[in-house]
């Protein structure tokens, strides 16, 4: 998964005990600061606070490259469609308009590899967080078939798009659709 570069310094990473308290048990934390390539994102920082004591971990990875903004769509025909392997960057939104759902990255994402039908069973997972009293119940188990259904293979077409500001993300399909910026 790391690449190796002459211009990105490859020496092992060094940790410092910082000030701050372990949120945990309340012990110094340690931080590591990194700078390495790694594939898809190419040149990023890892920053990592830890606990000796109770191995509370927090860590963060910023990409220190972007390409131009870009919008991928593929659409879903089949059940092998969904087996397609992507990359979301770490600030890639997700768009299926005939689900209505929008998945927006989270305040701390880091990106991942994954598959649609791996986004879509994430999907159905959360929507069994929703409260009755915060969402029409006849339109969430509605919502909840139609991605069973579309998981199972017996579900119909759908548009997947992925918006992302960085430009890193893939969809590794040669019938991905890619939106730049100036082509919207």
């Amino acid at each position: 998964m790391f690449m190796t570069d002459e211009n990105i310094d490859e020496e092992a990473p060094r940790e410092f005990q910082t000030e701050t308290p372990c949120p945990s048990c309340g012990q110094k934390l340690f931080f590591i600061f990194y700078r390495t390539k790694v594939n898809y994102e190419e040149a990023v920082e890892i920053e990592t606070f830890f606990c000796k004591k109770c191995l509370y971990k927090s860590s963060q990875i910023r990409p220190l490259e972007r390409e131009a903004p870009k919008k991928l769509v593929l659409e879903v025909r089949n059940h092998d469609d969904l087996r397609t392997i992507l990359y979301r960057s770490p600030e890639a939104r997700i768009e299926i308009p005939e689900l209505e759902a929008d998945i927006n990255p989270g305040e701390i994402s880091t990106g991942e590899i994954t598959t649609i039908e791996g986004i879509l069973t994430r999907l159905l997972e959360k929507l069994d967080l929703f409260d009755e009293e915060d969402v029409d119940i006849g339109r969430l188990n509605e919502v909840k078939s139609h991605i069973k259904a579309i998981i199972d293979g017996s579900g119909e077409r759908f548009t997947f798009v992925m918006d992302d500001p960085l430009g890193k993300s893939r969809i590794n399909s040669s019938r991905v659709i890619v939106l730049h910026k100036s082509d919207d």
